[in-house]
């Protein structure tokens, strides 16, 4: 992963943490769970230490969000010869094949929905590595891939 689409993915999900955080706030307020109103929780947020803190535990968490947030995994199995179990397995997981060139396939998600939801990070890349295939994406779906493909393979 270049510097540059590291720099996207971890402000992608700062964005994502933060429309989060407000969401929580925002129902606090609104169902009366908050111990003070908007002014005072505010104030509490960015005046005290304890509410700078967590911002910058924020900010930490998605300054490393690439590193654990992607995976890279290898699974035993013949590119062309296991073509169709690949190809149903992401199906099987809202995947839908966009490209295949050069022994490599990219796979997206199938819904509007499932992209957003994983912030339009959902490529995932299943490349030829001559008697075994590499997936590499957004770690939840490849580790559900990998475990579908092996379950495929292996029955």
């Amino acid at each position: 992963m270049d510097g540059k689409t590291y720099i996207v993915r971890s402000l992608k999900y700062l964005v994502w943490l933060l429309l989060l955080f407000t969401l929580v706030f925002t129902l606090m307020l609104a169902t009366g769970t908050s111990r003070a109103d908007a002014g005072r929780d505010l104030a509490e947020l960015f005046g005290s230490q304890r509410g700078r803190l967590m911002l910058a535990v924020i900010v930490v968490v998605a300054a490393f969000y690439p590193k654990f947030g992607f995976a890279r995994r290898t699974v035993a199995a013949d590119f062309t010869g296991d073509r169709e179990l690949i190809l149903s397995t992401f199906r099987a997981n809202g995947f839908s094949l966009v490209r295949e060139q050069d022994g490599t396939m990219v796979f997206r998600a199938s819904s509007p929905l499932k992209r957003a939801l994983l912030l339009w990070e959902d490529r995932i890349a299943v490349t030829d590595a001559g008697g075994s295939v590499v997936l590499d994406g957004i770690r939840k779906e490849v580790v559900k891939a990998e475990f579908r493909l092996r379950s495929h393979i292996e029955n």
